[in-house]
């Protein structure tokens, strides 16, 4: 078993909903294949290995990464999703008081047209995501984030 994880970073987007009085982390595909084979993989995530990390980067950037403790993964695949480049002043500032509140939950969407948002489609099941962080990018130096640096670095 590899303990390398194999990032997805074709997400289009990070959408945010608010349900079940959590907040969704909806990450959004333009492929629908893709969509499909990501979504069957994080369906079997352990809920208690689970992490979603959250890097502020600079220039009012952030970045995300969701993944599952390849050490304790069953799965031979150990997909990860990583995306960046987004703004902090669109929709992060609004939820990152409910991130520091409570871990969210994930949901992989597919969008024919990602301008029309009545082209969204829910491909996977809300799964929980157990370990939140919101970092630096400086705090990538440490060890605990060794798979956040694999994924900001473009490394397996």
């Amino acid at each position: 078993m590899s303990l390398g994880i194999d990032w997805r970073r074709n997400v289009f987007g990070i959408s945010w909903a608010y349900e079940k009085n959590r907040l969704v982390v909806s990450t959004v595909f333009e492929d629908r294949g893709e969509a499909a084979l990501v979504a069957r993989e994080i369906e079997q995530w352990s809920d208690k290995f689970t992490r979603i990390t959250i890097i502020e980067m600079e220039e009012d950037e952030f970045a995300i990464c969701c993944y599952q403790d390849p050490q304790v993964s069953k799965s031979e695949k150990n997909i990860g999703l990583f995306r960046t480049g987004m703004r902090q002043s669109s929709g992060y500032e609004q939820a990152k008081p409910m991130i520091e509140e409570r871990s969210p939950l994930l949901q992989i969407a597919y969008a024919e047209d990602i301008r029309d948002m009545r082209t969204y489609e829910q491909i996977s099941r809300l799964v929980p995501l157990r370990k939140c962080r919101i970092i630096t990018e400086k705090d990538l130096k440490r060890q605990e984030f060794f798979y956040e640096k694999t994924a900001v670095d473009g490394g397996m």
